[in-house]
């Protein structure tokens, strides 16, 4: 079998990939299986053998990162349903003065994008963002994507995400490199982006269904009466606005209404698994050998643990209703629900990466990069960004480019680390109009497409240049 027959093989299946996602709207699990499958067939694995294969790496995949996932799942849901969020955003707001909202949203959105999927932070506050909106006269247009891009690029670069969490476990990161690493990398990305969303000069009002309750009444634009609980956060800055009000407790959904959970409750369950993880990830190769303080950090900084943990501490954010069915059992369930689509999505990308690695794929592309000259940090962004572009779906992006690269490593000389950065920095390229993320957000802020594509669009493309340009300076540095 010639090498350019291999070579010719993988890129119809990366083309057969993106087509039937993309043009046909095949299911990604659906998709993955059928070209991972095709793949191992013609190049020689036979039936059984690639099916051998599937399996194997299906199976490996999951057992590494499955609880991850679902508990990562479930630990969002419950900051949802808490209120926990909405205390989060609405403690960002009061640390800001009125002109300075943009940046409190994007504290925000940043904060909560680290357990939170995008399009759920979006829903969740886009009623308090639009509240905003309409008492400072900001256009939504500078407002709703800033809510979206923080929780998008921590999404995209920093587990327990389920696109994050997927990769490290392809690549064989450690949690801890993968977070801190992924916020040195994330957090400039967000500031450029929300520098750029701040320049917004097209005003464009918010839906008239999240304000209609302030229309004439004493939260409306220039009103010194009571506000929302939006009021209340931008009120402490001095914008005449005094506190307490409805406007966020009533979108708090179905459960707590913010003011009963505390900020520390709140910032709690999210901190805390971080913090674990990292210090074991530091201290525990400096720890004795054997001794139980070792063995009691490395247990509880397993990334698995330390994020059971923090859905163990996020219980009292639920007060007495901590004990019922529905929080011990049926939010339980919500999570596994969530968690059930990138589950899937991990173990077929780990069937992709055992096929490529087992088929000879892998040294074939390594060898055509060395020969094109081309540094090889830039090729796992630029498959995650084609990927992520052409799908929609950053999960997927940063998932695939994963396990494709994960077998050309040792061919291309490349740390583990490094490919996971230029993956989770290159998903984030570009949101349009193939995404959900993208209608979700500018729907309900108002937006034609054209201004999401001018605002969401060009943003999501900043942040991850700009994460790709300060991973290049950390290389360039020695410090990866």
């Amino acid at each position: 079998m010639s090498d350019i027959y291999i070579l010719l093989a993988f890129l119809a299946a990366i083309a057969v990939l993106v087509l039937f996602i993309a043009r046909f709207k095949v299911h990604p699990v659906a998709t993955l299986f059928i070209v991972v499958v095709a793949l191992g067939l013609v190049l020689g694995m036979g039936g059984t053998g690639t099916i051998e294969l599937v399996t194997t790496g299906f199976g490996n995949t999951l057992a590494n990162v499955g609880l991850l996932i679902i508990f990562g799942c479930v630990l969002g849901k419950m900051l949802e349903l808490s209120g926990a969020a909405l205390k989060i955003t609405e403690s960002a707001l009061s640390l800001f003065s009125r002109n300075k909202v943009p940046w409190a949203i994007a504290l925000a959105s940043t904060v909560l994008g680290i357990p939170l999927i995008a399009d759920t932070a979006v829903v969740m506050l886009i009623p308090i963002v639009s509240a905003l909106a309409y008492r400072t006269g900001i256009s939504m247009m500078k407002l709703g994507p800033i809510l979206y891009i923080g929780a998008y690029v921590m999404t995209s670069v920093v587990p327990p995400g389920p696109g994050p969490l997927a990769s490290a476990s392809l690549l064989d990161v450690g949690m801890g490199e993968a977070i801190l690493y992924g916020l040195m990398v994330g957090i400039p990305g967000v500031i450029t982006a929300t520098i750029y969303l701040s320049r917004t000069k097209t005003h464009v009002p918010p839906k008239p269904e999240f304000v209609e309750h302030l229309v004439g009444g004493p939260d409306a634009p220039g009103s010194a009466g009571e506000g929302s609980a939006t009021g209340s956060a931008t009120g402490s800055a001095g914008e005449g606005s005094g506190s307490g009000g409805t406007g966020a407790a009533a979108t708090s959904g179905e459960d707590t209404a913010p003011s009963t959970v505390g900020l520390t409750g709140a910032l709690l369950p999210i901190l805390a698994p971080i913090v674990l993880i990292v210090f074991a990830s530091l201290a525990g190769p400096a720890l004795p050998e054997g001794a139980w303080v070792t063995d009691a950090v490395l247990f509880v900084g397993e990334p698995t643990t330390a994020l059971f943990i923090a859905c163990v501490l996020a219980l009292p954010l639920f007060r007495g209703r901590w004990r019922d069915k529905s929080t011990l059992n049926d939010l339980f369930e919500a999570g596994l629900r969530i968690a059930a689509m990138p589950l899937a999505l991990t173990g077929v990308g780990g069937a992709l990466a055992t096929i490529i690695r087992e088929t000879g794929v892998a040294e074939n592309i390594a060898t055509t990069i060395e020969s094109t000259g081309m540094s090889p940090v830039i090729i796992p962004f630029l498959i995650a960004a084609a990927v992520c572009t052409i799908t929609g779906s950053n999960i997927l992006g940063v998932m695939t480019s994963a396990a494709i690269m994960q077998p050309l490593l040792p061919a291309l000389g490349l740390d583990p680390l490094v490919v996971y950065l230029a993956c989770a920095t290159g998903a984030q390229l570009m949101k349009h109009a193939n995404s959900s993320g993208f209608w979700v957000t500018t729907t309900l802020s108002n937006m034609t497409v054209g201004q999401g594509i001018r605002s969401i669009g060009v943003a999501s493309v900043i942040s991850g240049i700009t994460g790709f340009i300060v991973l290049n300076i950390l290389i360039a540095t020695g410090v990866l």
